[in-house]
């Protein structure tokens, strides 16, 4: 069985998922641990899980066999997850062959085989094979980081490049910190040119099972250099635990709801709230509601109602938070809030170039001047949970110049957060429709779609969903121009 460590908002819904599907969790906190009967277990996690920075989802770490079953049940069970992981994982080492200086950066590309990436060391000849390893993942679509420096990483230790003997800054102890400093100064000496960088696992393991770590690292360093010997192409030499990028959108975190309903009281937007900054509160109204039970509505309607007066309101600043599927958080023109109707929002945003905003002119050239529209406007309507952004554009005289459907998932609307303006989020789904007043409406971006089901971001069956909606837009579009 794999074995899972979780924390953050989402470990009590996700520990529910991954126990029903054969997870072992291990080192639980001990609010997980009382309410699911775990005992305590010190062993290392095959894969670790914790709150992204944003708290719009999830960050793992674990081989990318493993990841791959992970997210698998976490697609079965949840449906809409949006999943990023980089195409050659981070601590990976490559047999590479140089392909020459990137124009774009002047450091020295390398072809690894399944991609290129970027070297920093500039002087090395064409078509040279080069042992090389992975600094930086390549999420969204920038290229991999890659160092000749290599490192040996296991569970317990890392052996470096120098003859060194170091410890993680997060052991603390003085005296674990002395005992792991000495035994490494004495396998240093059969280590040859490698030194030894403990990891904080270390601390829970014995003198013998150190050493045994330390020869099985040394013999899978002599492993890569026999491989990188008799490879006679580009390839993979040693395979490094990757990292997944793993996004919530409103669809999930409803999802997630209902999971950990099952477990204990739970209210209403539990995740939701709690990615919005409200999490002592939700943890206070939940506590009261487990208590007394026959109050959970009262305490709901109370909690909604505190949230609900740090919403936007009308005349407040507005940001737009459009998030790519592989990862780009891109801020749209700041908008304001021309009008509330209950959870439903009208914000007007000003423009300097509408027309090809809705496709009527091509993109800009480089040097070449390029009309602009000052004083048109755009007015976008939001309604929380809808699978469409819908903006229509004016002229500076009012004039309509056309319509723009976003398709993408559930619209979330967050809260204003102290001098921080409120905002409406959403992962797009790169399909959308477009009607210029005087032109063809049509559905565009259709190979974007396309490109995220294959790099993995979602799935074809979300793609599906997409394309109907699509359909249904355009669809609805064409029976208002002809009415």
């Amino acid at each position: 069985m794999i074995k899972a460590r979780v924390r953050g908002i989402y470990s009590q819904s996700l520990t529910q998922i991954m126990l029903q599907n054969h997870f072992e969790m291990v080192q639980p906190t001990p609010e997980v641990a009382r309410r699911f009967g775990l005992p305590y277990r010190a062993e290392i996690p095959d894969v670790d899980i914790w709150d992204r920075s944003d708290l719009q989802g999830i960050v793992a770490i674990a081989y990318e066999s493993i990841l791959r079953k992970l997210t698998d049940v976490l697609r079965r069970r949840l449906g809409w997850v949006i999943t990023r992981t980089p195409r050659v994982a981070k601590s990976s080492i490559y047999k590479g062959v140089v392909l020459g200086r990137d124009d774009k950066t002047g450091q020295t590309r390398v072809d690894l085989g399944p991609i290129s990436g970027l070297l920093p060391e500039r002087s090395l000849e064409r078509g040279k094979s080069v042992m090389v390893q992975i600094r930086a993942h390549d999420y969204g679509r920038k290229a991999p980081v890659l160092s000749s420096s290599i490192t040996i990483p296991g569970r317990a230790a890392v052996l470096l490049p120098d003859p060194v003997v170091r410890l993680s800054t997060k052991i603390k102890d003085p005296e674990t910190r002395d005992n792991l400093s000495a035994l490494g100064r004495k396998l240093r000496e059969h280590t040859e040119q490698w030194g030894i960088l403990w990891r904080t696992a270390a601390v829970k393991l014995t003198d013998e099972e150190l050493y045994n770590e330390i020869d099985e690292l040394l013999e899978v360093a002599q492993q890569i250099q026999g491989r990188f010997g008799v490879l006679d192409t580009t390839g993979l030499l040693f395979e490094g635990t990757s990292n997944a990028d793993i996004e919530f959108p409103a669809e999930v975190k409803d999802a997630l709801d209902k999971t950990r309903a099952k477990i204990r009281p739970t209210i209403l937007h539990h995740h939701f709230y709690k990615s919005a900054g409200y999490a002592s509160l939700v943890d206070f109204a939940e506590m009261v509601i487990e208590d007394r039970p026959e109050e959970h509505e009262y305490v709901r309607s109370k909690l909604e109602k505190v949230v609900s007066r740090d919403m936007p309101k009308v005349g407040d600043p507005i940001n737009i938070v459009h998030v790519k599927c592989d990862g780009r958080n891109i801020c749209l023109s700041k908008g304001r809030v021309i009008e509330a109707q209950g959870n439903e929002v009208f914000i007007r945003r000003q423009f300097r170039y509408t027309s090809r905003k809705l496709k009527m002119t091509p993109e800009p050239v480089d040097d070449v001047e390029v009309p602009r529209d000052d004083g048109d406007y755009a007015i976008t309507h939001v309604v929380p949970g809808s699978m469409v952004l819908n903006t229509s554009y004016y002229s500076r005289d009012d004039v309509l110049k056309g319509t723009y459907v976003n398709l993408n998932t559930g619209v979330e609307l967050y809260p204003v957060n102290g001098s921080v303006p409120g905002s409406i989020r959403y992962v797009d789904l790169e399909i959308d429709v477009v009607s210029p007043k005087n032109g063809e409406t049509r559905i565009i971006d259709q190979h974007l779609l396309k490109r995220a089901v294959q790099r993995g971001f979602i799935t074809e069956e979300m793609a599906d969903v997409a394309r109907a909606k699509a359909k249904a837009e355009y669809k609805k579009i064409m029976e208002n121009n002809n009415n």
